[in-house]
């Protein structure tokens, strides 16, 4: 990012506008939640699955019939920045549109991982899955 987007970026927040954020993996919406109860503005969000794209409309997008792109269900790895934030915020550019970009994105690759680690440690005997608390 350049120093003239960061320097008007800067200027629009001093000048009383609050900083917006893009949501990514965005879910149901805990990260949006956090940021919008610190006074962000949740500008949009991304989410792969369906029903939690549309609650996270419901709750941050009301009234939901008058959303249209706002958390739309679409794949992170099938769309541009840009074209991203030209749908849900009219604008060209993420510079011009974000301020922020936040994002919880999935761990079942970390998990998977996880599990494979416990079995070896049990295997092993390092471990006893009673001890897990689980």
């Amino acid at each position: 990012m350049s120093r003239n987007v960061r320097l008007k970026k800067i200027r629009r927040i001093m000048d009383g506008g609050r900083p917006r954020v893009l949501d990514l993996f965005a879910g149901c919406g805990g990260l949006s939640l956090g940021f919008h109860r610190a006074c962000f503005d949740i500008v949009g969000a991304l989410e792969i699955d369906p029903l939690a794209a549309a609650s996270h409309r419901l709750n941050f997008h009301r009234p939901f019939e008058d959303v249209n792109p706002e958390a739309l269900a679409k794949d992170i790895t099938k769309i541009e920045p840009n074209e991203l934030v030209g749908e849900f915020e009219g604008k060209s550019t993420v510079d011009d549109s974000v301020d922020v970009i936040v994002g919880g994105p999935p761990c079942q690759a970390f998990a998977r991982v996880g599990r494979a680690k416990l079995r070896f440690l049990v295997t092993a005997g390092h471990f006893s899955p009673g001890l897990a608390g689980s």
